[in-house]
């Protein structure tokens, strides 16, 4: 779609924007070659909030696109933190045409708020736009669907200082598998709040759940409360699946693992998760793993992970089954058999961690293709 097709049709639906002052926004897209294109839009609020404003950005459309999805090698960011390179690539590409828009001398006024918004890649550059606007000292709000992980540790930890718990809006289907990418280390941020899940019926995942007419319908006639009220069920059921009330010296993955449909449960694969979270925060280890040692030659991510999670492994026997626990939780996660995942080496802490990026990464990708066409 053409620039001034797509701004004809901004002005025609959204009735809550000062139509004269609607701007698009220029960005390119791609693993190797760039391609620009409309990414969204810019505008004023009209009314008795004219001095509020609205950043959106669009989900995967292209090609290109799909390439900037998949670059997840570590960079550093606006903020000076590791991030998604694919996501800061592109939101580079415009971040001048945000500065212009939002410059006192331009709009005439300083922004009361800021409305960040977008689904999937959109949810994205939703984050880094809100992130950029709350280092500028002003008053960000952030709102993705279908949205993937953007940054590591420190990213999120720094975004949940600068914004205001309750201008957070994330959404997120349990079946979704591209708000679980890229795997840890990153995650979601601001992570401490802002959490909407919906479950729509699915206990796998399933890469038609990231279509917003499939996973996300409920939302239409939900209200930001009862979505609040049903996240807080969700998290109660995760907590008790990690420590069974009747079972309290359980390992936290000996019965999900066995359970029938542990086979790329969405449930089961947040639990991993938590897990590697959890063992790295006792360490004090998550910012060990930075965008410093990444692309040397000696390191991967991966790579840190391991080796970090095998020393882990060997302080202690409790220790060292924790980690085995994690690992033939992963195992059974893709559907493969765990008995022979005794040890937590190095080697096979690797191994086990690049199949399962390799399997979620694959499904993300089938879920972008399917709401690209």
């Amino acid at each position: 779609m053409s620039r001034r097709l797509f701004k004809g049709q901004v002005e025609r639906e959204l009735s809550f924007v000062d139509k004269e002052s609607v701007k698009i926004i220029t960005a390119t897209s791609g693993l190797i070659t760039p391609v620009a294109s409309g990414f969204g839009f810019m505008a004023q609020l009209n009314g008795g909030r004219s001095r509020e404003i609205v950043i959106a950005t669009r989900g995967t459309a292209t090609w290109a696109d799909a390439g900037t999805d998949i670059n997840a090698i570590p960079t550093l960011g606006l903020t000076g933190h590791a991030i998604h390179k694919g996501f800061g690539t592109t939101f580079k590409s415009y971040v001048q045409q945000l500065n212009e828009f939002i410059k006192q001398q331009n709009l005439g006024f300083k922004p009361t708020a800021v409305h960040c918004m977008g689904h999937s890649l959109g949810g994205a550059l939703a984050n880094l736009n809100a992130a950029a606007c709350a280092e500028l000292g002003l008053n960000s709000y952030l709102y993705t669907v279908a949205a993937p992980r953007v940054g590591m540790v420190p990213y999120a930890e720094h975004l949940s200082k600068k914004m205001n718990a309750a201008h957070v809006y994330r959404v997120a289907n349990e079946a979704d598998i591209v708000t679980m990418v890229p795997c840890y280390p990153f995650v979601h941020a601001p992570y401490v709040h802002g959490t909407y899940l919906l479950d729509a019926g699915w206990l796998n995942i399933n890469p038609a759940m990231h279509k917003l007419a499939t996973g996300y319908s409920s939302m239409v006639n939900s209200t930001w409360k009862q979505m609040q009220s049903h996240t807080r069920g969700k998290q109660q059921q995760l907590e008790n699946s990690m420590y069974p009330a009747n079972n309290a010296e359980a390992g936290r993955f000996e019965q999900l693992a066995k359970m029938p449909g542990a086979m790329f449960s969405g449930r089961l694969l947040k639990l991993i998760n938590k897990a590697i979270h959890d063992m790295l925060s006792r360490l004090g280890a998550q910012s060990l793993l930075s965008v410093g040692h990444y692309g040397t030659g000696a390191f991967t991510v991966l790579d840190q992970m391991a080796e970090i999670l095998a020393r882990y492994a060997q302080a202690s026997y409790k220790q060292s089954k924790e980690v085995a626990g994690m690992l033939n939780a992963i195992m059974a996660y893709l559907g493969r058999p765990t008995h022979a995942l005794a040890d937590a080496s190095v080697a096979t802490i690797r191994w086990v961690f690049g199949l399962l990026h390799q399997s979620v990464n694959t499904m993300a990708k089938q879920a972008i293709q399917l709401v690209g066409r």
